[in-house]
């Protein structure tokens, strides 16, 4: 471990107490990432009734908890709070709660856009996961007395694709002598960081994904937009894949349906009813298609000349994958590690930690997609 590395604590199977508290700051977390983070459509849905109540009795259950296995008192001012940081275990045990409410939400609660995308696979500390993919085609079947000279092509192959988690940061302060304060949001605390793995493990499927490098120079990416293209193209992925382009769905942002004229204007209220709560457009040109909504970390000033590269879904790109498999896989580790950065003279209260969770994603898969733009052919 290293220096400044927070140790997290291994709690006892038997201790009932801390499990409750983590569980229940787990449940108001994802219920602030829903309302702070959620419109973007990658936090699912998760309310709770009396959030302020809730917040502030977690809170003192979470100081009173770490006092008494550390040996301090429990703390009532932020002079009390200050003089308890000071102990290491005090500091060890909370921050190891934090990090298993991370645990439950990222288990617990699913990514919705994320899982349309990828499939997620939870692996120990250190571990990687391999895919052994089978390939799709066929032998050649020739009449018999052609056989002598024509080399034969070997019916069966398999390959195979490991992929290892990398470690990922967020970083996040915690102001020690806004903490007592009745108005602290300890569930806010969590859920920027849980929002923050997610949007980040999200933005890297869609980077794997929507990459026109991966599929250029073939049928399988057309730039320009055509309904025939369109069609053709559905119909090869549906082919490739072992079915029809009634086994595809097409997925893009509201941008990029706009682009080609297929946002749903037309129909009665249960169908734009359908549209705005689920975002399915219908069949458009024969394909189930959806509307991935934009996200962004706001990284940067949301202005003219970042706003391009804050959205992270392309908006002239619409894939179009298999209903059948996840073309993309997101390996993460189970495990997460806290590092204390040291405060400054003018930031004394202020503690300032980086979560670190390692995780990867990669195209792993048998299964063909395609890609269309969205200019005009």
């Amino acid at each position: 471990m290293k220096n400044n590395e927070v140790r997290i604590m291994s709690f006892s199977a038997s201790d009932d107490d801390v499990k409750t508290i983590y569980n229940e700051l787990a449940e108001l977390a994802a219920a602030s990432a829903y309302k702070n983070f959620g419109n973007h459509g990658i936090i699912e849905e998760v309310t709770v009734d009396n959030y302020a109540e809730r917040n502030e009795k977690i809170k003192q259950a979470i100081l009173a908890y770490s006092a008494q296995k550390s040996g301090v008192p429990t703390p009532k001012t932020a002079e009390d709070l200050a003089f308890a940081m000071d102990n290491p275990t005090f500091k060890s045990i909370i921050n190891s709660i934090n990090v298993r409410s991370l645990y439950v939400m990222l288990t617990k609660y699913r990514a919705p856009q994320l899982d349309r995308l990828a499939e997620i696979e939870t692996v120990g500390l250190g571990e990687s996961r391999s895919y052994e993919i089978d390939t799709k085609s066929l032998p050649i079947a020739q009449r018999a007395t052609y056989g002598s000279n024509i080399t034969m092509v070997p019916s069966y192959a398999k390959s195979s694709i490991t992929i290892t988690p990398k470690p990922y940061s967020i970083g996040i302060s915690l102001d020690i002598i806004r903490m007592m304060a009745n108005g602290y949001d300890w569930g806010f605390a969590v859920a920027r960081v849980y929002a923050g793995m997610i949007l980040a493990q999200y933005k890297l499927i869609v980077s794997k994904i929507f990459n026109t490098a991966l599929l250029n120079g073939t049928p399988l990416y057309q730039a320009n937009f055509s309904s025939t293209t369109y069609t053709q193209l559905a119909d090869d992925v549906g082919m490739l894949n072992g079915g029809s382009a009634e086994d595809v769905m097409a997925l893009g942002t509201r941008v990029a349906w706009n682009s080609i004229a297929a946002l749903a204007t037309q129909g009665g209220f249960t169908t734009k009813d359908e549209y705005i709560r689920n975002a399915y457009l219908q069949k458009i040109y024969g394909v189930d298609s959806l509307i991935l909504d934009q996200f962004t970390g706001l990284s940067a000033p949301f202005n003219n000349a970042n706003a391009a590269t804050l959205r992270a879904i392309p908006n002239n790109l619409i894939v179009l994958v298999p209903s059948t498999d996840k073309i993309c896989k997101l390996v993460r580790e189970s495990y997460i590690r806290v590092v204390e950065t040291p405060a400054n003279d003018n930031t004394l209260n202020r503690y300032e930690y980086s979560y670190f969770q390692s995780f990867d994603a990669e195209i792993a898969t048998a299964s063909y997609f395609g890609l269309q733009g969205t200019t005009a052919a």
